[in-house]
């Protein structure tokens, strides 16, 4: 089998990084499972080993069929489909996958909109720091706000890239995702809230008062000083400041 570098992806050749990611996984016998780009197989094979129910997704064609012949008649579904155009629903206790790098936040996004409960998911380093990335940081952003809001975001390892071929550019990380409605049981309106947020990072060094002109007054009532950037900000505070004016616009 010749490994093709499509779709933006690096395949996991390590078996020892591969286990271990499963492992990290604490996968139960009979859980269903979610594999987004499942390559070669290197972590399907570890998932079944569990007893797992596997549901991966691989757009390769010919990876499709190499992997549809080596796990003939194992507890696994493939599907020859972009995961990303998925319209179905999937009940999944778990995604484990190796994702393409450059389609991270849509994948993550979609995970979110699966409802799926937990994520171990191999990603750029970078990127996972923005992910768990805490108030007055670079790294926190938008994105970390959006993952936080709706999970508990860990670090498992990091992974060098000599477990890759082709061998990436750049570092990666084994992150867990757990879904939690702590913060967004708060929030009043998501939309509101995500609308704020994204004005607030609009423009990343200005501050908090001069990329949200005209509420001033809610951004002094929230205890928020005005001076603030919005990378100073932590959630709660955005959580206050949303529903200050969703109370406002009633």
């Amino acid at each position: 089998m010749i490994y093709k570098k499509n779709f933006g992806q690096n395949f996991l050749v390590s078996q020892s990084v591969a286990k271990r990611i499963v492992d990290k996984s604490n996968i139960l016998p009979g859980e269903t499972i979610l594999e987004i780009g499942s390559g070669k197989g290197i972590l399907t094979q570890f998932l079944l080993k569990k007893g797992a129910h596997v549901m991966a997704f691989e757009i390769d064609r010919d990876l499709f069929s190499f992997l549809k012949e080596k796990f003939y008649g194992m507890d696994v579904e493939f599907f020859f489909q972009d995961f990303l155009k998925f319209s179905g629903s999937i009940k999944a206790n778990k995604c484990v996958s190796n994702i393409p790098y450059n389609i991270s936040t849509p994948i993550i996004k979609k995970i979110f909109d699966l409802n799926i409960p937990v994520s171990i998911l191999m990603v750029q380093k970078e990127y996972a720091k923005r992910l768990f990335a805490s108030p007055s940081t670079e790294e926190y952003g938008s994105l970390s706000i959006f993952v936080q809001v709706r999970s508990k975001v860990e670090y498992l390892f990091d992974v060098d890239r000599e477990a890759f071929y082709p061998k990436p550019k750049v570092d990666s990380s084994v992150i867990k995702i757990t879904r939690t409605d702590e913060f967004q049981k708060k929030i009043k309106n998501m939309e509101k809230f995500e609308e704020i947020v994204r004005m607030s990072f609009s423009q990343r060094r200005k501050m908090i008062k001069n990329n949200l002109k005209g509420m001033e007054s809610l951004i002094e009532k929230a205890g928020i000083p005005s001076t603030q950037r919005a990378e100073e900000i932590p959630i709660d505070k955005f959580i206050e400041l949303s529903n200050l004016l969703s109370d406002n616009a009633l």
